[in-house]
């Protein structure tokens, strides 16, 4: 087993990753996945947290009127859980979905409850909490043109492997919206 005690608080998600690997201990096979596939329906049970070895997924909400809404994206070395609904045992409130094609370990959610996983669920739960903090300020203290620079300079990847559309519904601006950001930015 991995020892686990050497993870600290706001360890980088590629420390957590190679946590998990180990915890895994090849019990669980690596799949891939293609564009389009859903891991889980929106309102179903939970049963898998997926570990992104390669690929991008995506959490979103679609409401009754049609209208999609971007949780979150997900890139190599992210591990894929809706933790509120984990944690609260409710069905899920957004859909899991392949944007990327991806290979990914699929971990059992009951694994993750038994006690020789419970440093490497605290790490997990204590990472999540540190980026949504982070994601709650990126999005509430910055203006749309703000959180796109930002994108461009701390997260190019994003940019490279998502559609300008997933990027705009990111940081919660409409396409044509985004399209003036871009062309004031001069990189239309």
């Amino acid at each position: 087993m991995h020892d686990l005690s050497k993870l600290q608080l706001g360890d980088s998600y590629t420390t957590l990753a190679k946590a998990i690997l180990a915890q895994c201990n090849k019990q669980f096979a690596v799949t891939t996945f293609e564009r389009g596939e859903v891991l889980l329906q929106q309102g179903q049970k939970q049963q898998f947290g997926y570990l992104v070895l390669d690929g991008v997924l995506a959490a979103f909400h679609n409401s009754d009127n049609g209208e999609k809404k971007c949780k979150e994206f997900y890139f190599k070395d992210e591990f894929v859980l809706l933790f509120g609904n984990w944690l609260t045992k409710t069905p899920a409130l957004y859909q899991i979905k392949v944007i990327k094609s991806a290979r990914l370990i699929a971990v059992p959610l009951t694994k993750i409850e038994q006690p020789d996983w419970y440093e490497l669920k605290l790490q997990l739960v204590s990472q999540q909490l540190l980026f949504k903090e982070a994601k709650e300020a990126f999005l509430l203290l910055n203006t749309p043109e703000q959180r796109y620079r930002y994108l461009l300079a701390q997260k190019p990847h994003w940019l490279a492997q998502l559609t300008l559309t997933e990027v705009a519904m990111y940081i919660g601006v409409s396409p044509i919206s985004l399209s003036r950001i871009r062309k004031r930015l001069n990189l239309s």
